[in-house]
C-alpha cells in the first residue's frame, strides 16, 4: 500500500476498487486521520459509492486508523439547539449507514484508534489490527464524553469495571490485549494489515451473498435496539460537555 500524501486541498476520504472489494481511506495523514465533520460526509459517500462491492475495507492514510475528532475543529456544527454536538450527531448516522451495509465491513488498525477512530472501528463487522497498534479512550483528558457509541460497546463486550478503566483513565490497550478481550478478530505483523483485510473480504465475498446479508441482519438484530435507545443519551450528554467547555474558553468551535 502506497502512503499518499495529504494536502488541505486533498479528499478527506480516498476510495479504489481492489479486485472486487472497496478499499476506504481515512485521508489526513498529516494529522494521523482525525475525523472532521466533513470527513463523516466523506466516509458516507464512500460507503454509498461502494454498494455493489463484495466487502469493504477501512484504514488510514499513511499507516495510523484514526487519533479520533479533530480537536482543532471541535464537535460543534451548525447553530440549532443540538449544535454543539453536530459532529456526533453525523458519526453516529454514518456509522449505523456502516453497520446497515449488506457486505462484509473490516476495520485495518494501524498505529492506533483513538477516541471515535476507535468507535468507528468498532462499528465494522470485523476489526485487524497490526501488533505494534493500540487502541484508547482520552476522552475525560479532553474534558469530553465518549461518543460514536463507545461507551456502550465497551461496556457490553467488557463489562462496567472494564469499560470503566479504559474510559475514566484513558490509557492504552496494546493492540495483543485488545486481540485477547475480543475487540481485535486478526492480529497481524506489522505491514500486512491491508493486504490480510483485503483476503478476509474476498473470503466473505465468495460466500453466498444472500446467506452473509442475511446473517449480518440477525447480528445487527441483537444491538440494534439498545444502541439505539442509548444513542439520544450520548448525543445530548455531549451537547452538556461542549458547552461546559464553550463556557470555560469563551468560545465555541464549530467544524
Amino acid at each position: 500500500m502506497t502512503n499518499l500524501p495529504a494536502a488541505d486541498a486533498d479528499p478527506l476520504v480516498l476510495a479504489e476498487d481492489r479486485d472486487g472489494i472497496a478499499l476506504i481511506l481515512l485521508n489526513r495523514p498529516t494529522q494521523r486521520n482525525a475525523l472532521r465533520y466533513e470527513s463523516w460526509t466523506g466516509l458516507s459517500d464512500a460507503l454509498a459509492a461502494a454498494a455493489g462491492a463484495g466487502g469493504i475495507v477501512i484504514a488510514g492514510n499513511g499507516g495510523f486508523f484514526s487519533a479520533g475528532g479533530d480537536l482543532k475543529t471541535g464537535p460543534a456544527h451548525g447553530d440549532g439547539p443540538m449544535g454543539a454536538a453536530g459532529r456526533v450527531e453525523h458519526a453516529q448516522r454514518v456509522m449505523a449507514q456502516l453497520r446497515e451495509v449488506a457486505v462484509p465491513t473490516v476495520a485495518v488498525v494501524e498505529g492506533a484508534a483513538v477516541g471515535l477512530g476507535w468507535s468507528l472501528a468498532l462499528s465494522c463487522d470485523l476489526v485487524v489490527a497490526s501488533r505494534d497498534a493500540f487502541f484508547s479512550a482520552p476522552f475525560v483528558a479532553r474534558a469530553v464524553v465518549p461518543d460514536g457509541g463507545l461507551a456502550w460497546r465497551l461496556t457490553q463486550q467488557l463489562g462496567r469495571h472494564r469499560a470503566s478503566s479504559l474510559l475514566l483513565r484513558g490509557s492504552r490497550l496494546p493492540a495483543e490485549d485488545a486481540y485477547a478481550l475480543g475487540l481485535v478478530t486478526d492480529l497481524v505483523d506489522p505491514g500486512s494489515a491491508i493486504d490480510h483485510a483485503l483476503a478476509i473480504a474476498r473470503g466473505i465475498a465468495d460466500a453466498d451473498a444472500g446467506a452473509v446479508e442475511l446473517t449480518k441482519r440477525l447480528i445487527a438484530a441483537t444491538e440494534t435496539a439498545q444502541l439505539a435507545s442509548f444513542q439520544p443519551l450520548e448525543l445530548a450528554v455531549a451537547t452538556v460537555a461542549q458547552q461546559r467547555s464553550a463556557a470555560a474558553t469563551g468560545r465555541t468551535q464549530f467544524g
